[in-house]
């Protein structure tokens, strides 16, 4: 990893590293709040779980606090240290995570929301097997959102690497999984609520994927100094 820039006055240096400290683990603990949300979200829909739909609603302020919090470390950042070269590349990736987890919190709202709205509809057994999908899907959408979590907090392009390649697998899985619910309406038309609220599911968790994604793709940036955010998959080992 390039070395960064360091000012001549090192308590100019203590004092920036310790404004870029808290704002790291501002964004790491966002995202550990926003992982615990998908997961539950994810339960809540698989299971057509109210109680647990609502917990997610409910703690999602917990997550905007968080987002208001690392903007507010961004800004001061930008403001009083002015950072450049390597500082300012990682500045930037902790600011985009920033933006991804927010996305990625609002994903889980509308999971739980979709979940909550099952309640007024009470849906049998037989039902909500159609919404197996979702724990299908859930499972590899928070493992890549793990990954990409460490990979921002050890700063490690091979992790970072690994889940830009995983997103394909995910992709692949959503599809799989329309094809599967499309036969739950040629059985009966009747189930045609139940899967369209599945789908929206399933395609929060695609979403969902594709920010973790994001969130790897701009470490690579951040430390090999190379945008690779366009980068098709199979091209992304020859530019890392």
């Amino acid at each position: 990893m390039q070395d960064r820039v360091k000012p001549a006055n090192p308590h100019i240096l203590s004092r920036f590293d310790g404004d870029l400290g808290y704002f790291r683990g501002l964004v790491l603990d966002m995202g550990t709040k926003v992982r615990n949300q998908v997961v539950l979200a994810s339960e809540a829909l698989g299971a057509c779980d109210v109680g647990k739909a609502r917990k997610v609603i409910h703690d999602h302020r917990l997550v905007r606090d968080l987002d208001i919090q690392a903007l507010e470390a961004n800004t001061k950042l930008f403001a009083i240290h002015q950072p450049v070269a390597s500082d300012l590349r990682f500045v930037l990736t902790l600011s985009r995570a920033v933006y991804d987890l927010e996305r990625i919190g609002g994903e889980a709202v509308r999971m739980a929301d979709i979940a909550e709205g099952l309640y007024e509809y009470q849906p049998h057994v037989r039902e909500c097997a159609i919404f197996e999908d979702v724990g299908r899907m859930a499972k590899p959408a928070v493992v890549l959102l793990n990954n990409s979590l460490q990979a921002l907090a050890d700063e490690n392009v091979r992790i970072a690497a690994e889940v830009a390649f995983d997103t394909k697998d995910l992709e692949e899985l959503f599809k799989g999984s329309i094809r599967r619910l499309a036969t739950y309406l040629m059985e009966d038309p009747r189930n045609i609520r139940w899967v369209i609220d599945a789908t929206l599911g399933i395609k929060a968790l695609e979403r969902i994927g594709d920010h973790a994604g994001s969130i790897a793709r701009n470490l690579i940036f951040s430390v090999t100094g190379k945008d690779v955010r366009h980068v098709h998959v199979a091209s992304l080992a020859a530019d890392i």
